[in-house]
């Protein structure tokens, strides 16, 4: 059995090898993930077994808003019961996904539902700042494994018609509280 370390990005770590079969995403974790940790744009984890990174997950603040909604009744359909109706907001927090991906060799093996667990636990039990959401722009391709983890489709009309190639998807962090 693989022994797995999860450990945060910094500025001087040293890469294992990695490659999970989409270039955009390989390149990320070699070119641009510590670009984004000096820019304080976004922070990344890694999943190391001691010869190679399993994978990795990016994660940078985010926002649902109401302005994000096709409708005002979508808007307050999402956010009933979150205050009193005098005390709403007209934004809510949010982590973002910026970037999810498995090793070729370890995909099919439950180890990305694995880490959104970690991420929905950690954000409601180790929570530093307020967060009611975990939100990302799912590709086409993974949209399946989203809607499997518990996500849904945030603006579905606005979304589709926007960007062809991504969804943007949330889960509510207020699901595992009640």
């Amino acid at each position: 059995m693989n022994s797995f370390n999860l450990i945060r990005l910094s500025r001087t770590h040293k890469f294992l090898p990695f490659d999970c079969g989409d270039e955009d995403l390989n390149e990320f974790i070699v070119n641009d993930a510590k670009n984004y940790l000096a820019k304080l744009l976004a922070v990344t984890y890694l999943l190391e077994d001691g010869d190679k990174t399993v994978a990795f997950y990016c994660l940078s603040n985010d926002k649902i808003a109401i302005e994000d909604m096709d409708s005002k009744s979508q808007w307050n359909k999402l956010m009933a019961g979150s205050m009193p109706r005098q005390k709403q907001y007209k934004s809510y927090p949010a982590v973002k996904i910026g970037r999810l991906a498995i090793n070729s060799a370890m995909q099919g093996k439950g180890i990305g539902a694995g880490l959104i667990d970690y991420i929905k636990e950690n954000f409601v039990d180790n929570n530093k700042t307020g967060c009611m959401f975990i939100t990302v722009d799912a590709y086409k391709d993974s949209v399946k494994f989203y809607i499997a983890n518990g996500f849904k489709f945030l603006c579905p009309r606005k979304d589709a018609l926007s960007n062809p190639n991504t969804r943007l998807m949330y889960y509510d962090l207020r699901e595992l509280t009640s």
